[in-house]
């Protein structure tokens, strides 16, 4: 009897497994589908300015800023819209992987995408390799839109 128990627990979690893996599968491609990455640039150490331009006429309701490998001395950000209005965005002075990714809604709502300006540099980021050089190492920003 005990034996019958513990082979029904391990069907039901067997069978939870298969459900939580198959919703996030879901949730995975959901996010691909709401999400438009709108490029991916590396930073110099010098005052730099990229711009990041929007391939489609897809609409907008936020966007969101990621950064890998050091920090970024953000100086201004401006989001050009095809209609000609501009929005500028107020971010921290310094963005990190642990303070990226905060969501940033536009003005409007459904908003059109033309461009996003940005005046930044990378901040000292220092790497080391297994034998102890050390070399700095410039920031990559990537510009994500939801859709």
């Amino acid at each position: 009897m005990k034996n019958q128990i513990s082979k029904i627990g391990y069907a039901v979690a067997v069978v939870m497994a298969i459900l939580m893996t198959g919703f996030s599968k879901v949730t995975v491609a959901q996010n691909d589908l709401t999400w438009d990455n709108l490029g991916t640039k590396v930073v110099d150490y010098a005052m730099d300015r990229d711009v990041f331009t929007a391939s489609s006429k897809q609409t907008y309701t936020a966007l969101k800023i990621k950064v890998d490998n050091g920090a970024v001395n953000i100086h201004k950000v401006t989001i050009h819209y095809a209609n000609g209005d501009t929005q500028d965005v107020k971010l921290p002075n310094v963005l990190t992987k642990d303070n990226d990714g905060k969501l940033i809604d536009l003005k409007g709502n459904q908003r059109v995408i033309d461009k996003i300006t940005f005046w930044y540099d990378t901040k000292n980021g220092i790497k080391g390799d297994m034998k102890g050089h050390k070399e700095k190492e410039k920031a990559v920003v990537e510009v994500w839109a939801k859709k």
